[in-house]
């Protein structure tokens, strides 16, 4: 079974990265394969419980990565750097999540048979 893991590194609002990230994820979940989600940087804001981008008059992304189960997608990862950096832990999240440092990162990343960078 190929191991996919997609790596979202930007804010959710503002871009289309984390929307076009979580549509992929979506599709890839139904295939036969071992998907994985880990967030790094701004992109740990998309796992941020209580989002609220009504005044972007965009709708949140947030409650959508809780539903990525019924997708088969099981696994997801937070760079712990990233969280501490923007003052969150992981009591704040939608899901949960493994916390890994940077070593965790880099060992999860040569892991994977395909990394998918969002």
């Amino acid at each position: 079974m190929k191991k996919v893991l997609l790596l979202m590194r930007r804010a959710p609002y503002g871009t289309v990265y984390t929307a076009e990230g979580l549509r992929s994820v979506m599709g890839l979940g139904v295939f036969e394969m071992d998907v994985a989600l880990v967030c790094v940087g701004d992109g740990v804001y998309a796992l941020l419980a209580g989002q609220d981008p009504a005044a972007l008059d965009m709708k949140p992304l947030g409650a959508s990565f809780a539903g990525l189960g019924e997708f088969g997608v099981q696994r997801f990862y937070v760079h712990a750097p990233s969280l501490a950096e923007r003052g969150l832990a992981a009591d704040d999240l939608v899901v949960p999540a493994a916390a890994v440092d940077d070593a965790g990162l880099q060992r999860l990343l040569a892991e994977q048979d395909a990394v998918l960078p969002f």
